[in-house]
This record gives structure tokens, C-alpha cells and sequence, in this order.
């Protein structure tokens, strides 16, 4: 991956609905009204077939997604525009530890090595009805539609490089839904979504 990979948390309305009576408690008071943003570093970039660690004594889950991967520089771009500045699409994986609060960044849950992996470039027609499959060792786990997404991708797009440039290279994750598929060692994980390369790695005990 050659640039920044952005991400957004409680896109999926899954989530909102999940977090909903939290958010109306101390200290946040009421839900976020704008995007919630985070970055995984360099350090957590797996390419497709790598091995994803898993760190021991701790809860791991798998969170596939949709990477949007920018061509051309960026900068406050209407969301009707969007597309003209995309260089095409990814399948991605938001690995990470459950999330217990969003009152601070997760940065021990998100970005530890080898915790985004990537998979080849594609473009796509369409990404408003988007079915992203995840298998575990063969058997499928989870399965959602970018249609249950809060706010779409040229509307994400548009809200980011509202205050941020996006370079040619970055790529924006576009959410999850609030339930994750756990992942073991000894597991192949594989993400699947029509049009897209498929992305698969295998989980291994960190140290290994």
C-alpha cells in the first residue's frame, strides 16, 4: 500500500443501533453526528495471502470491509464527484480487538502488525449494493450489504477530504457491521464480494 489508510467507525447501522443507549450516557450524552475517524499505520498492511498474527491472550476479530483506493489528489470534493477521483476498490479486512469505548482512540485494538490486510485493485461498477462474504476455513461466517451503510461512499469520501487532502494511494475503509467473526490461529480467513479479488490469509500465533 503506497499511502494512508483511513478508516470510519459506526458506519453500519448495526452499530449505532448497538452503541445507541451508551452514547445517551456520560460522557458522550448523545451519538456521534459526524463521521468517526481512525487510521491503521503502515505497520498493520498485510497483502493478500500474508499471515495475520495473532497476539496471545487476547480476543481477535475479523472485520471485512470495502477499501476505497484514491487516484488523484483530493480535496473537498462533492460527493456527486467522488468518482472521478477513485482509482478503483479493494477488498480489506479491519482486524481488530472488540471495541469497549469510543471515547478514546483504539489504537491497541486497531493498529497492531498486520492487522489491515488488503487485497488487489479492481474497479466496480456500483458500490451502493455490495454483498461482502466472509468464510472461516471454508464455511461462511457473516455476510452484509453496503446498503445497511450510514452513510454511503461518495458521501464518506466527500466528508473526509472535507478536511484532509487524500493522495493518490489512500484508501478509505468504508465501516463494518457491529457483529465480528472471531478469529483463531490455524484459521484461513477469506473475504469475498462479487467483482472483487478475493482476499485470503491464514491466522498465525504472533511470534511464529
Amino acid at each position: 500500500m503506497k499511502g494512508t489508510v483511513f478508516s470510519v467507525a459506526l458506519n453500519h447501522r448495526s452499530q449505532l443501533d448497538a452503541w445507541d443507549q451508551a452514547f445517551r450516557a456520560a460522557p458522550y450524552q448523545t451519538p456521534p453526528k459526524t463521521p468517526v475517524w481512525f487510521i491503521k499505520p503502515r505497520n498493520t498492511y498485510l497483502a493478500n495471502g500474508g499471515s495475520i498474527p495473532f497476539p496471545a491472550g487476547e480476543t481477535v476479530q475479523s472485520g471485512a470491509t470495502l477499501a476505497v483506493v484514491i487516484g488523484s489528489t483530493a480535496r473537498k470534493v462533492a460527493a456527486d464527484k467522488v468518482a472521478d477521483y477513485v482509482a478503483g476498490y479493494a477488498l480489506a479486512n479491519d482486524v481488530s480487538l472488540p471495541e469497549t469505548s469510543f471515547y478514546r482512540p483504539a489504537i491497541k485494538a486497531k493498529c497492531r502488525d498486520g492487522f489491515c490486510p488488503l487485497g488487489e485493485v479492481a474497479s466496480l461498477a456500483s458500490t451502493s449494493n455490495l454483498e461482502i462474504i466472509t468464510e472461516i476455513n471454508g464455511v461462511e461466517q457473516d455476510r452484509w450489504s453496503t446498503a445497511d451503510l450510514v452513510r454511503s461512499v461518495p458521501e464518506l469520501i466527500a466528508a473526509i477530504s472535507d478536511f484532509i487532502t487524500l493522495q493518490p494511494g489512500d484508501a478509505v475503509l468504508i465501516g463494518t457491521p457491529h457483529q465480528r467473526v472471531e478469529i483463531k490461529p490455524g484459521d484461513q480467513v477469506m473475504v469475498r464480494a462479487a467483482g472483487l479479488p478475493t482476499l485470503t490469509n491464514q491466522v498465525t500465533q504472533a511470534g511464529e
